[in-house]
């Protein structure tokens, strides 16, 4: 009964949206059109939080597979698809959520994290830096998390000079970062030989 009225009231706004197009004889108003995008958005997201709570995994994630192809841009429709689908078990799936989404935006500094924060996880650490290192030099600068990682990642991999510089980039962008001084000041430790080498 939930999913039909869920499904119901999905086509319903749908026939709207259609509705808003047909009618209008120049082109459909551009705010009407987004208001009702919007409500249909807002439906489905709290459908999935209903769904979510009583631990109904499965049609979340079939409600965020017919979002991701709605929003193929959508930063945070794609990384909880992936992350349910991981938290599922279903890896190599969200790793192909992460990697359409990436290549789907090339011009999103946003768009390679999922991918490979996937791979940090999984400790593929030298699978991390050709996808972030590109990004960090963007105009548009990417989350700090995205430094983070990567800096993180090249200190795994023991190359110590490239996580340094990765840290003095973030503390130059977020001076105010205590977290990213203390890691800059371990890396410069350990690059002293006053701690040991990393662990791979």
């Amino acid at each position: 009964m939930r999913v039909f009225r869920f499904l119901s009231a999905l086509g319903a706004m749908t026939l709207l949206f259609a509705s808003a197009i047909s009618q209008e004889k120049s082109e459909p108003d551009p705010d009407r059109m987004q208001a009702i995008l919007v409500g249909v958005l807002n439906r489905v997201n709290h459908q999935n939080d209903q769904w979510f709570e009583i631990g109904d995994y499965p049609r979340c994630i079939q409600s965020l597979r017919m979002l991701h192809e709605i929003y193929p841009t959508d930063y945070d429709v794609a990384s909880s698809l992936g992350w349910l689908l991981e938290s599922t078990d279903q890896d190599a799936e969200a790793l192909a959520v992460y990697v359409r989404f990436r290549l789907e935006n090339p011009a999103d500094p946003e768009a390679p994290f999922p991918e490979a924060n996937y791979y940090f996880m999984k400790r593929a650490y030298a699978l991390v830096p050709p996808l972030l290192e590109p990004v960090i030099h963007m105009a548009l600068k990417p989350h700090p998390n995205t430094f983070r990682r990567l800096a993180h990642a090249y200190e795994r991999l023991g190359l110590l000079a490239d996580s340094k510089r990765v840290w003095e980039q973030l503390i130059k962008l977020t001076p105010e970062d205590e977290a990213a001084k203390a890691n800059l000041q371990r890396v410069l430790r350990k690059i002293k030989g006053e701690l040991d080498p990393p662990k791979r």
